[in-house]
């Protein structure tokens, strides 16, 4: 058998960035009757979920935090300070905490005289990087209750990682679990194409976790104005 390395980097992929407002008063609140405690059952059956463990599959992982300045005022509620200093802006909105994380995969695989070719071995990582905000100053009361919201904050948050990680194991077993092609740009080609697919769809499970937990309202994550 004559070993073949695929060297390149295909990922670096950039998995999702998340944004999010998380003091909206109107868009963000059930429409109807009733929606808050359905929200509330969908958010338990997602956590379930994203603890449960992906059989034969091992990832490399880093977390980091970074945070930016809240001056605490007496004139200013915490909202509406988190608001007027909070870096994070996206499509003209204000955010007050920003996830991002990537999905890194490299695989080796080997031909064979017949050029049928399988994948070996393979590599998958996911760094995630978490921004919140840290408050300077303020009286015992104002620091109380932000800490309470910046706990909050902080779970939901670690709730985009969740799905981080679950693309990350997902796109390695998928990976490990490949079939043989009879040639090898194509199976290096189905390889990433396969990768980026799963990507994809845990993106599309973000987007429904903000939805059933109200973008972290319903976790605890709301401060009043």
């Amino acid at each position: 058998m004559q070993l073949r390395t695929q060297q390149k980097d295909v990922g670096s992929l950039q998995g999702h960035v998340t944004m999010k407002d998380l003091n909206c008063k109107s868009a963000c609140k059930p429409s109807q009757p009733g929606v808050a405690r359905r929200l509330k059952h969908a958010t338990f059956l997602i956590t379930l979920a994203l603890i449960a463990p992906t059989a034969f599959a091992e990832i490399s992982e880093t977390l980091t935090y970074s945070d930016y300045e809240v001056p605490a005022s007496n004139s200013r509620s915490l909202a509406r300070a988190l608001n007027k200093t909070s870096p994070i802006r996206h499509d003209g909105q204000t955010f007050h905490a920003y996830t991002t994380w990537r999905v890194n995969w490299n695989y080796r695989w080997a031909a064979d005289t017949n050029g049928d070719c399988r994948i070996i071995a393979v590599s998958t990582g996911l760094n995630t990087t978490i921004q919140l905000p840290r408050l300077v100053g303020g009286s015992y009361s104002q620091r109380e209750r932000f800490q309470r919201y910046l706990s909050a904050l902080n779970q939901h948050e670690l709730g985009h990682h969740e799905i981080g990680r679950k693309a990350a194991l997902e796109v390695d077993r998928q990976l490990q679990a490949m079939p043989a092609m009879a040639d090898c740009q194509r199976l290096s080609s189905a390889a990433n194409k396969l990768a980026y697919r799963v990507v994809n769809q845990l993106k599309d499970e973000e987007r429904t976790y903000d939805l059933i937990t109200v973008h972290g309202r319903l976790q605890g994550a709301r401060l009043d104005y």
